[in-house]
């Protein structure tokens, strides 16, 4: 690979940010989320560094639960979603997976389908996120279908999943807690509902599995707080290069539309970035990279392929020098907020052009 963007991917900030929910958590099993490629860290190296950690991975679908399995990976893995399709239910038993059932037409179409070994399953309570899930009031006839169907294993996880639960501000997490539990107290069944935020601020929450996501990959699911204040290290660092300066004179502007326009002498370096690799196009002026130990603002519309840093005051910049785009100087989370999105939507989105170079690898 010769163009000089790629993500730095460190495995051992995975490992511990593992380790982080763990301790906050104690008496919980930590299920890994790891849907999503890991969150564009990649789920296979992150599942291989994870194995012999975390009890269970949890993914989205039936397709990357089998690519992990198809890799190698052994280890329970839940489907967060369940199943669209029915043919996925066979599968799914054969390989050991966990599937999510949220609604009694599952339920209607697991009952007619004969299975060699039987199906684990995750029950869903819907406590006021409103987007999966049972209501509470139908989790006795659930139970009870449940229990009638021979290929279902005995004793399913109820789950549930929190709508606002990084808003301490907001009381409606408290609610969902209260709701689920008094739904759920008297099935002696275990119990599912921390998500990364929750096991943070909600010890409440804390049951017999946790389900942490975000945090596992040192982002903060916490607003106002950093991942440094959490205990978390970043996981994935952004970078590129520097292959073009120029200098401009004030009144003259930089990139499509002439958004940004220099009022003094300016130096602006080029990267080989854009948001074909994932980087959001519309930020505002508080984006900033990192390089030679300090901050300098991205300047301009970001373009498809590169984009232009104000470095001005950076005077030591020149060809070939490496910018950190976000990673543990620039914080996936701020450039996010500049976007006006989430620090989700940032590492998800980074593209497969963007080559992982992996470190702390087993």
């Amino acid at each position: 690979m010769f163009r000089p963007t790629y993500a730095r991917i460190d495995l051992d900030a995975v490992l511990h940010n593992y380790r982080q929910a763990v301790a906050l958590a104690p008496n919980s099993q930590t299920l890994a989320v790891i849907k999503a490629d890991a969150y564009g860290h990649g789920a296979l190296a992150v599942a291989k560094k994870l194995a012999g950690h975390a009890p269970a991975f949890a993914v989205a679908c039936i397709d990357e639960a089998l690519a992990l399995r198809n890799a190698g990976i052994h280890t329970p893995i839940l489907l967060l979603e369940g199943f669209y399709d029915p043919k996925e239910i066979p599968i799914a038993a054969q390989h050991g997976f966990w599937m999510m059932i949220h609604d009694e037409a599952q339920l209607d179409i697991l009952s007619k389908i004969r299975l060699d070994k039987p199906l684990h399953c995750w029950l869903k309570l819907d406590t006021g996120m409103h987007r999966l899930g049972t209501a509470v009031s139908r989790l006795p006839q659930m139970l009870q279908r449940l229990a009638e169907i021979d290929s279902i294993a005995p004793d399913p996880v109820l789950a549930t999943h929190f709508a606002c639960s990084e808003e301490l501000q907001k009381d409606m997490t408290t609610r969902q807690i209260a709701d689920f539990y008094a739904g759920a107290k008297c099935t002696g069944l275990p119990l599912s509902l921390a998500n990364s935020a929750a096991v943070y601020l909600h010890e409440a929450s804390h049951a017999q599995w946790n389900r942490p996501g975000i945090m596992l990959y040192g982002s903060t699911p916490l607003p106002g707080k950093s991942p440094a204040q959490l205990g978390l290290r970043a996981a994935m660092q952004l970078y590129s290069q520097i292959f073009a300066l120029r200098e401009l004179k004030p009144g003259e502007t930089v990139g499509y539309g002439a958004r940004w326009t220099a009022r003094r002498p300016s130096r602006i370096a080029t990267l080989a970035i854009g948001y074909a690799d994932g980087y959001p196009r519309l930020t505002d002026s508080s984006t900033q990279v990192y390089l030679h130990g300090r901050y300098a603002p991205v300047v301009g519309t970001v373009s498809m392929d590169m984009l232009a840093v104000d470095v001005t005051d950076v005077p030591e910049a020149k060809l070939g020098d490496q910018v950190e785009l976000w990673g543990e100087k620039v914080l996936v989370s701020d450039v996010a907020a500049a976007a006006h999105t989430i620090g989700y939507e940032l590492l998800t989105k980074v593209t497969l052009r963007v080559p992982r170079h992996y470190i702390g690898q087993d």
